[in-house]
């Protein structure tokens, strides 16, 4: 999912510039023809740039993608800007702090699969510019928010396009950096996760629709609650309800509230934690009533 600082310069010469061939976007660029050819190429894939094609002459264009449009703007607003730090490791760990809550250098070099040193560099960059703050968390600033719009859609470009090479209807139903879960009807060689994978936990539950993880680690039960919350957030939570209910003995709620923490989705876990807790007095608005519950609950477990 990197960006080369070679194809910011070409999208921004493009962007500011429009130059109408692609020998005047080389020597603008300072570009050999040959490495032109095979950068454009990469940026099409991207989602970044097309091209047009008038008899022999062929003109480079933005692409019409959410992400190349918010790239486009940015440069737009900040054209003194060498957006370096969404080059290479840069967008990586960007994208690790649009979507999660991190706490220490070491929890982002793990996350980001960045080592110290790269990692270092960058931070010392971002802070000089204002890129990143710490308010007990390592967050991106709202002065960037721009910055943020345009790594979330560029990671959801890039990663609808990873899923769409185990299935053709593959919906991207998360996206965390390189991490994503997806639902599809098919029946792949892959980890099923979520209400896919609550069969195994004493859930009698048949759906449609398949959620697999693009990750080979091991999930565990909290693993699968997780991603069903991350998955579908306030909706469909009967599921995550009966099999949480099933398995409430042997469900370790430190690692959930960690991980929930991690992934921001802890106002979740907690109100479904309370709502079995109270046997539903406490309940939000989007889990059902205690009564329907149960009758559901002796329809779809083995309790």
């Amino acid at each position: 999912m990197s960006l080369s600082k070679k194809e910011i310069q070409i999208f921004k010469e493009i962007t500011q510039n429009a130059p109408k061939t692609l020998n005047e976007l080389a020597k603008a660029t300072s570009t050999y023809q040959s490495y032109l050819s095979t950068t454009l190429k990469n940026m099409r894939k991207k989602g970044l740039i097309n091209k047009t094609r008038k008899g022999m002459q062929i003109t480079p264009q933005i692409a019409d993608t959410p992400h190349a449009s918010i790239l486009r703007d940015l440069i737009l607003n900040n054209p003194q800007s060498k957006l370096d730090y969404i080059t290479n490791k840069g967008i990586k760990i960007l994208a690790t702090l649009t979507c999660q809550n991190i706490r220490t250098k070491e929890e982002l070099s793990e996350t980001s699969d960045t080592s110290n040193m790269t990692l270092w560099k960058f931070m010392k960059k971002a802070r000089e510019i204002g890129l990143i703050q710490n308010n007990g968390t390592i967050t991106i600033s709202p002065r960037y928010e721009q910055v943020t719009e345009f790594v979330k859609a560029y990671t959801k470009y890039t990663n609808e396009n990873k899923a769409r090479k185990y299935a053709d209807d593959a919906l991207i139903k998360w996206s965390c950096g390189e991490k994503y879960l997806f639902e599809t009807r098919e029946n792949l060689n892959l980890q099923h996760t979520g209400v896919s994978a609550f069969q195994d936990y004493g859930a009698l539950f048949l759906t449609s629709n398949n959620l697999y993880t693009n990750t080979n680690e091991t999930l565990s039960l909290e693993d699968h609650l997780i991603n069903h919350i991350l998955s579908e957030r306030e909706e469909n939570t009967l599921p995550l309800l009966i099999t949480w209910r099933l398995n409430r003995e042997k469900i370790d709620t430190t690692y959930i509230q960690n991980k929930a923490y991690r992934y921001r989705i802890s106002e979740i876990t907690e109100a479904v934690q309370r709502y079995l807790d109270t046997k539903g007095k406490e309940k939000q608005s989007y889990l059902i009533n205690w009564t329907e519950f149960n009758n559901k609950y002796k329809e779809y477990s083995h309790e």
